[in-house]
């Protein structure tokens, strides 16, 4: 699979490319993900979803970015990474159902490492997910994250979506317990 660029634009004067991922991005990805559990464990991770609760061993990672390739190949996945000065720094991605009956539609998730959320850079990758999934045939999305989410909920409405629905006390994190919500848009 190559490498392919989406969009690139600049943040507080850094380079920002918006890229589709690859093998060569596999200790990338690895730091990512394992700088994630770090921001949740110093409680920087707070809006983070769910997951991201232990780092991941390089093997595991492997695991699941070829798993990843060959949903990407088959046209079930869509995935978008952003990287700056080398390092990414966000990843977004939408999931085609799995059924019959609802592969016409899309479950978006989208993580930013702490250091660069509330910069536009979640934004921009939801206007490529939202071109990508129309691109593949989806017809519909969704997604879902924790309720006291502002920004995630910004985003998301600036890009058509609207909320749906929540699930009560769907997540226990540090003793208390929270909603999810639930946004979806036609495609």
């Amino acid at each position: 699979m190559s490498e392919h660029v989406y969009r690139k634009f600049r943040v507080n004067g850094k380079s920002v490319v918006l890229r589709s991922m690859g093998w060569d991005d596999l200790d990338k990805l690895l730091a990512f993900i394992n700088g994630l559990v770090d921001d949740k464990k110093r409680g920087r991770g707070s809006e983070v979803f769910t997951g991201f609760e232990q780092k991941i061993a390089r093997e595991e990672e492997a695991d699941w970015l070829a798993n990843r390739t060959v949903q990407i190949e088959n046209g079930d996945m869509v995935s978008v990474l952003a990287e700056v000065c080398k390092r990414i720094v966000a990843s977004g991605d939408i999931d085609r159902g799995h059924y019959g009956e609802t592969r016409h539609h899309g479950e978006l998730g989208l993580t930013v490492i702490a250091e660069y959320r509330g910069l536009g850079i979640g934004r921009e990758m939801v206007k490529v997910l939202l071109r990508e999934a129309k691109r593949i045939g989806l017809r519909s999305l969704e997604v879902e994250f924790l309720s006291t989410n502002q920004a995630a909920i910004h985003t998301y409405q600036k890009a058509g979506f609207r909320e749906v629905g929540r699930i009560p006390a769907k997540v226990k994190r540090n003793g208390k317990f929270l909603d999810s919500m639930i946004m979806a848009r036609q495609i």
